[in-house]
């Protein structure tokens, strides 16, 4: 053999072997992107479940609170939400402390995700003088 002919037999490309591992790695790093990927989907989902929580709950206190202090009757009352981006159940129970004080608690449970927990709020809704907050009488 001639030292040419060794030259181009040496440059030749890349062997079986070479292939195969760099494919073995190229694999393993898809792998792991891919198990990242729905790491990353779940989380994006449970914090997009949490947002439409805990605006569901701020809606529901924000309509219990601009109600009149007479509209609040005492009792449970218990609503199914079947809205595609949250399902729930909101159950509102509202309780005469006082003629004048009322303790209102909401509660919204996630249906369908099992991953979320109920999360519940209370607050006291009261009356003074003769009920008329804007004192015109």
């Amino acid at each position: 053999m001639t030292p040419h002919m060794r030259l181009a037999q040496s440059t030749g490309g890349f062997t079986l072997i070479e292939v195969l591992v760099s494919m073995t790695i190229l694999s393993v790093a898809s792998l792991a992107m891919g198990s990242m990927l729905v790491r990353a989907t779940r989380a994006a989902g449970a914090t997009s479940s949490a947002a439409h929580q805990t605006a569901a709950m701020s809606g529901a206190v924000a309509r219990l609170d601009v109600l009149p202090f007479d509209a609040l009757v005492a009792g449970t009352t218990c609503v199914t939400v079947t809205a595609v981006e949250f399902p729930h159940t909101q159950c509102t129970t509202i309780n005469s402390v006082s003629a004048k004080v009322k303790l209102v608690t909401v509660v919204i449970t996630p249906s369908g995700n099992y991953l979320m927990y109920p999360v519940t709020t209370s607050f006291r809704r009261s009356i003074s003088g003769n009920g008329n907050p804007l004192k015109t009488q």
